[in-house]
């Protein structure tokens, strides 16, 4: 044995490779969870990504669309501003032909404005024309008489027009105008001849403007603006106000250069972010700037894009409850696969344990029968005695270990009655305190009041009793093993290691220990019949399995916590009761036989023997038979003789049940009890449809025997004397004195 080996976690041996296929079976559900997971993530991603991509084409397809839309307005903005300052610059120039010293006559000078009005006629967008001097005031004009001679001839129309002789038309700033109290901005010309003679102005209704740019609707967040080519606006759709601050179209205008027409996106004072088109209008110094609000221009991409985002995620989001269902769904077919599985091997291991079961448990009881016999003529002190009782010990070792594989095949074997559970924990604690090595310290945690929970005590007491020895034997010294009960209520279904919680009221018994805990891995396989991480020749393997089939059999579940290290935690839930344990049985005293003649029948020559000798020491009178039909003859020749028939279950001739048929239809009264090294999973009735009253499980010990016949010769008696409303046996067999299948699980 390798003493490095650290110590281990029942679940036991070293059968490897049929565990070779089943780790291949639970490799093959979590790549497929994942293959499933990484495909619908992948999916939905790929649609989140599309949706995405169609979403910023949309984007860029409204930013395109509008910045085409501009362009449009401002090319045609532009070409009627052309044509509107066109026409202007043509009543300049024929208003620069007058010459006001051509009438000098008070009445002749009069007729100027009228002249100057005709000139204005058909031109919607002048609201003045006028003549000043070179001495700067105002020489003649359309308005109504009284304004002539006014002092307009500080505006800039003038400085410039004086101080450039070849400056051609002028553009001025935007002002309010002294004569009318409107704001305007003004087209002027020098007057025709030689030197400086004044000259030729033309206000412009920045109303009128205003009023045709308003006639676009572009819709919220726009502006259309009419701009000199420095970037001072002349005209501004939103408001008529004159504006002394910095024009905001100076990085504009820098970025078009000497273009005639282009689409920027810049920083407005007003609409904030904005896509702008600037065009500048043909001929004169002026241009156009239609623009708009990015975030007005997406408002309609804004909504649709959250439409199609909500889309999105509710095909997403249906995609991932699929697969969240689909994921449990394949969960629960994992787990019945895996529940299934298991249960095929240990029904596999099952049929190959009964198939020795029978003649081991005979070789055993040979033994055991022997043994028993020859301690009662061997002296207490003599070195015989102690030798056989090693043999004893030993025979009954094995005849556990066969019990324990043997019960693998039983599923669901045993009776359902209410179990008080802290007297479960203090049988277990009794007997665990017998042997635990003395650096492991073992506590028990139970409440109070009582948990009464549903199951056969034989099988909840195993399963609590393997549990504990596996945490001892998990522990190194010093070292600490805690048994803790409650009652608990579960509020929502959920998986555990093995069997599933639904939402019901509870027992949980934690058995925690202070071990070396176990990896994944290891949790994965520690059910596995044969497994075991201990050292060889240090466990059996079978104890967790037992468990297994167990918790499965109460409907129960059962939780592995545990980590490397870190100690490990079994949390077993078991269903609660309604009703209370019943009152148990005072165990009934071996009363040895007064004669009684018992027929044996089995087809070991060896155990006929050895059972004749045990019945004779207990004071029966035994007739042993080798095989059925030996049985069956010896029978028909005095069925009134025997008092008890004690048959084997398997015989190359017939079976006990069939024998029991036979003997009934001879003396329907006779009482017979069964015996079986391994009779199948259908025992219990084979042995009530064929009417024997007892089914005893070999290897049998001698009190086993004598308290099983004591029992039924007693019931017999009170038949006949009229005890009994029954008229025949027994309508269901027992299994005496705790030797039924299930029992044996506990074993």
């Amino acid at each position: 044995m390798d003493s490095t080996r650290p110590p281990g976690r029942a679940g036991d041996e070293t059968v490897r490779d049929p565990a070779l296929t089943g780790a291949a079976r639970r490799a093959r559900g979590p790549t497929l969870r994942l293959r499933l997971v990484v495909f619908v993530v992948a999916t939905c991603a790929a649609v989140w990504l599309s949706a995405l991509i169609d979403t910023l084409q949309d984007r860029d397809a409204t930013l395109l669309m509008a910045e085409r839309q501009h362009d449009n307005v401002a090319g045609a903005l532009a070409e009627q501003a052309a044509r509107a300052l066109q026409a202007t610059d043509l009543i300049l120039q024929q208003a620069a032909l007058l010459d006001p010293d051509a009438y000098p006559a008070r009445n002749g000078r009069a007729a100027i404005p009228d002249l100057l009005r005709r000139h204005m006629s058909g031109v919607p967008q002048v609201r003045n024309l006028f003549l000043f001097d070179p001495a700067r005031h105002l020489h003649l004009s359309s308005a109504p008489a009284g304004s002539v001679n006014a002092d307009l001839s500080d505006r800039s129309y003038f400085t410039a027009q004086r101080d450039q002789p070849n400056l051609g038309l002028y553009v001025s700033e935007p002002f309010i105008s002294r004569l009318t109290g409107d704001p305007t901005f003004v087209l002027s010309r020098r007057l025709a001849g030689a030197g400086f003679r004044g000259i030729a102005a033309a206000a412009v209704d920045i109303g009128y403007m205003r009023r045709f740019y308003h006639a676009l609707d572009l819709g919220a967040g726009s502006a259309i603006e009419l701009l000199r080519a420095d970037g001072v606006t002349l005209v501004s759709r939103e408001h008529g106000r004159i504006e002394a601050a910095p024009s905001p179209w100076l990085g504009a205008l820098a970025a078009l250069g000497t273009a005639e027409a282009r689409h920027m996106t810049l920083e407005h004072p007003v609409l904030g972010r904005a896509r702008v088109g600037l065009r500048r209008v043909p001929g004169y110094p002026a241009l156009v700037a239609v623009g708009r609000s990015e975030h007005e221009i997406l408002r309609v991409w804004r909504a649709k894009a959250w439409k199609n985002a909500a889309r999105t995620f509710v095909i997403t989001a249906l995609a991932a409850i699929l697969l969240i269902a689909f994921l449990r769904q394949l969960e629960r077919h994992e787990r019945v696969t895996a529940q299934l599985h298991q249960s095929q091997k240990l029904e596999a291991l099952g049929t190959l344990a009964g198939g020795i079961a029978h003649d081991f448990n005979n070789m055993l009881g040979a033994v055991l029968g022997y043994g028993e016999l020859a301690i009662k003529h061997t002296e207490a002190a003599s070195p015989s005695r102690r030798y056989l009782d090693n043999i004893l010990v030993a025979a009954t070792r094995a005849r556990d270990l066969v019990a324990r594989i043997l019960a693998f095949s039983r599923p669901g074997i045993g009776s359902s009655a209410p179990v008080m559970l802290q007297k479960i924990i203090a049988e277990v604690r009794s007997l665990t305190c017998a042997s635990l090595p003395a650096g492991i310290t073992l506590v028990v945690e139970v409440p109070s009041e009582p948990i009464v929970v549903a199951g056969d005590a034989a099988q909840l007491h195993q399963m609590l009793a393997n549990l504990v020895t596996n945490a001892v034997q998990a522990v190194t010294e010093p070292g600490r093993v805690v048994i803790r009960a409650a009652a608990l209520e579960v509020d929502a279904e959920r998986d555990c290691t093995v069997g599933h919680l639904t939402r019901a009221r509870y027992a949980r018994v934690d058995v925690i220990d202070s071990g070396v805990g176990m990896s994944a891995a290891q949790v994965e396989r520690i059910f596995d019949p044969f497994f075991t991480t201990k050292p060889v020749g240090s466990g059996t393997g079978l104890g967790l399995s037992l468990v297994h089939g167990i918790v499965l059999d109460h409907a129960a579940a059962l939780q592995v916590d545990t980590q490397p290290g870190g100690g490990t935690t079994f949390s077993a839930y078991l269903p609660l009761a309604e009703g209370q344990p019943a009152q148990e049985p005072a165990p009934m005293a071996v009363v040895p036989g007064n004669g009684e003649a018992i027929l044996l029948v089995d087809d070991e020559e060896g155990l006929v023997r050895l059972a004749e000798e045990v019945l004779a020491s207990l004071g029966y009178e035994p007739v042993g038979c080798l095989g059925a039909l030996e049985a069956l003859r010896v029978f028909r020749a005095s069925p009134e003789r025997f008092d008890a028939v004690v048959s084997d279950v398997i015989m190359p001739d017939m079976t006990g049940p069939e024998l029991v048929r036979e003997l009934r239809g001879l003396q329907p009264a006779v009482p017979v009890i069964l015996m079986s090294g391994y009779g199948g999973p259908d025992l219990q009735a084979q042995a009530h449809a064929a009417g024997a009253q007892a089914v005893l499980m070999k290897p049998l010990a001698a009190a086993e025997l004598a308290t099983c016949l004591a029992s039924v010769l007693a019931e017999a008696r009170g038949r006949a004397a009229g005890f009994s409303q029954q008229s025949g046996p027994s309508r269901h067999p027992r299994y005496c004195c705790g030797a039924s299948p299930a029992s044996q699980r506990g074993r």
